[in-house]
């Protein structure tokens, strides 16, 4: 089995441990349930985060693919799976490249924690190599 990792789960876990942190410190210092709602909104983003973003990714092998987003993970065997293509989405100022799965029942499943930004025509490197990895490890299985 492989694994892939976005490049910015690092970062998701060392932001997460930071409000998670700033949580507690405010926790100890309210006097008033008022006080609380800093702790709140900093605190369950915190706990998401510091404890999704180690397993952020995705694993594939011969018997299927395995994605594990921010708050979900879905799993597909490669008989599912018709194909894997590179889906962009638009933006104002930029867009995204996002690994997209084209489901044999119907339907797609973007996996959303492994884009990456572009700019104008020139497509992601990264997304572009997962999306070709992806793909032949689909095509080897079938």
């Amino acid at each position: 089995m492989r694994k892939r990792r976005p490049l910015g789960a690092p970062g998701y876990f060392l932001m997460g441990g930071a409000c998670l942190l700033i949580a507690v410190v405010l926790a100890m210092g309210a006097r008033h349930v008022v006080h609380l709602l800093p702790v709140v909104i900093l605190g369950v983003p915190g706990v998401v985060l510091t404890f999704r973003a180690p397993v952020f990714g995705v694993r594939y092998g011969p018997d299927g693919l395995r994605y594990s987003g921010l708050l979900n993970a879905r799993s597909h065997a490669w008989t599912d799976i018709r194909e894997v293509r590179l889906a962009v989405v638009s933006g104002a100022v930029y867009s995204s490249d996002v690994p997209e799965l084209v489901l044999a029942p119907g339907g797609t499943d973007q996996l959303h924690m492994l884009s990456g930004h572009s700019f104008g025509r020139a497509r992601n490197r990264r997304v572009v190599r997962l999306v070709a990895e992806l793909e032949a490890a689909r095509a080897a299985a079938s």
